[in-house]
């Protein structure tokens, strides 16, 4: 599981993660541990998600004498770990919490190893005093209930595409291979949709709430206007601005910022950080929804996966193109054969159409 795009949003949602926080066993520690400690940036927002599930969870009794002699048998189990690792011994995290803790940066240690065993279970104890009054005093208090967040998700198989308006009225229109997910209604204070593939918005004005659109960590923000996304797996992302103004940003690098005008477009390259802001051919970025293709200086591989979404085909290669191959070409409501056809003699390939599968072989 890949946890690092998540939000505090998708922690709390996640089944697997709220199975660890409330029922913690010794796998799903190993698995978190291992999670966690690929993804130290995602961290804090576990630890408020947990807050949140154990929230939820929470039991308005006080505490039974089994719950309480439990506690206790946790406490020096806590209290023996602690003091083995002044023997060397390696800590290996019993709970959520030690998880979550034991990934982040140390701080310079002031005390001896016996000091902090000390220090330990006056903080544990503590914590079980602090258990028991809070879990008597809210006993008489009302709790609200809490609203868990809903997903609307949007789906577009290769060969198809799909136009959509959106709860706020802004319209969408979704290339094919593509996905895109919000909260349903969105909230109330900003619009955020994720992207998979591309897209094509038209967004509607709403200056109290800003419509951002995040794909693979890229941040593209408007009040009112119509921009296209491209931002397909192992390709740049392209933003290209048709109208308005946007603010294109990355979530993981605080250094990219930009701010587009209408005609320009922003290019960010996923592997190298890298960025480039140029105009753009609105006829070409935009020619998928006129269903027109548009090859201009076009990788092998960018045309196979353009092809593959377009006419739901899956492409095998007998051999690999030359390097540096580029193609070139323009198709208006053709059929896939044709495209291959009038590809093949610039290209230099050999192919061969089976079902939903073409085969391919360079020269």
């Amino acid at each position: 599981m890949d946890i690092s795009g998540f939000s505090v949003e998708d922690f709390v949602l996640n089944r697997e993660f709220r199975i660890w926080v409330l029922f913690p066993g010794k796998s799903t520690n190993i698995h978190w541990d291992k999670l966690l400690k690929e993804n130290p940036g995602q961290i804090s927002k576990a630890k408020v998600a947990r807050e949140i599930v154990l929230n939820l969870s929470y039991r308005k009794e006080s505490l039974t004498e089994n719950e309480s002699t439990r506690l206790w048998e946790l406490i020096d189990a806590e209290l023996d770990d602690l003091a083995s690792e002044s023997e060397g011994c390696e800590i290996v995290p019993i709970s959520p919490v030690s998880i979550l803790n034991r990934h982040e940066i140390p701080e310079r240690r002031f005390f001896r190893y016996s000091q902090w065993i000390g220090v330990a279970a006056i903080l544990v104890l503590a914590f079980t005093i602090s258990l028991g009054v809070n879990l008597v005093y809210y006993q008489e208090m009302p709790v609200a209930p809490v609203q868990l967040l809903v997903y609307e998700e949007h789906l577009t198989p290769p060969g198809v595409k799909s136009t959509m308006t959106l709860q706020d009225g802004s319209k969408v229109m979704l290339n094919s291979g593509s996905s895109l997910r919000y909260i349903k209604n969105f909230e109330t204070d900003r619009r955020v949709v994720h992207l998979s593939g591309e897209a094509y918005f038209e967004v509607a004005k709403d200056s109290l709430r800003p419509f951002t659109v995040i794909a693979e960590g890229v941040k593209t923000t408007a009040l009112g206007t119509a921009f296209n996304v491209s931002a397909y797996e192992k390709e740049n992302i392209n933003v290209s601005l048709v109208e308005g103004r946007v603010e294109v940003e990355s979530e993981k690098d605080h250094t990219l910022s930009a701010k587009l005008s209408v005609g320009e477009e922003l290019s960010v390259n996923l592997e190298t950080g890298k960025s480039q802001k140029g105009n753009f051919d609105p006829d070409m970025v935009l020619a998928w929804t006129n269903k027109k293709i548009i090859f201009q200086k076009a990788k092998m591989d960018e045309a196979i996966r353009v092809l593959e979404n377009w006419y739901g085909v899956k492409f095998k290669l007998k051999n690999r193109p030359a390097p540096g191959l580029l193609v070139y070409g323009e198709y208006e409501d053709e059929i896939l054969e044709n495209i291959l056809e009038g590809l093949s003699y610039s290209a230099r390939f050999e192919y061969k159409i089976q079902q939903d599968e073409v085969e391919i072989s360079f020269r």
